[in-house]
């Protein structure tokens, strides 16, 4: 099984989606944000390091920091964002489905997007707070551009940019 960042009981306990969900719901989407938001945000590199140091319980110093104040945040925010959106959707053998339980109200679209935006919010904030501390605290695996990701271009972010406006002159950039 793949390393979490964050896990399903955790993010149970300090979000809004109930304990009685099934942690395999939440599982996929929980890799989906590792790789769709966390791997673009950090670089290839830098995600390599993250990762293993998180998996073997390694990580020291800026590398603990940026794990606690920003990975796991995220992840876990984005994660909720995620889930809310397909949540009341189901695909089995017999065929797609939308689950509603006995004497509840399903959310309608806009009540969905607009909760899922609430936790998207956090996400922002997170990311915000990200660009400021990687701007200030130099590691060495960060760089705006790699093979096969790219820092700059955070995917459904609103084009944010974590450097400077001169690619070619930032200290945190390494080719």
């Amino acid at each position: 099984m793949e390393f979490l960042f964050v896990s399903p009981p955790t993010i149970k306990s300090t979000t809004i989606i109930g304990g009685n969900v099934d942690d395999d719901k939440i599982v996929y989407i929980i890799s989906d944000v590792q790789n769709t938001t966390i791997l673009p945000m950090l670089g290839q590199e830098l995600y390599d390091v993250i990762y293993a140091g998180a998996e073997a319980d390694s990580l020291t110093g800026l590398y603990l920091e940026l794990y606690t104040k920003f990975v796991q945040p995220i992840t876990k925010f984005q994660t909720v964002a995620n889930y809310a959106l397909i949540s009341n959707y189901m695909v089995g053998n017999g065929g797609s489905v939308i689950h509603q339980g006995d004497n509840l109200t399903p959310m309608d679209s806009n009540e969905l997007n607009r909760f899922s935006g609430t936790y998207s919010g956090f996400v922002e904030t997170y990311l915000l707070r990200f660009e400021d501390w990687i701007c200030k605290n130099h590691i060495d695996e960060y760089k705006t551009h790699q093979d096969g990701v790219d820092a700059q271009k955070i995917t459904n972010r609103g084009g944010w940019f974590f450097g400077t406006s001169n690619v070619e002159d930032s200290k945190y950039n390494k080719y």
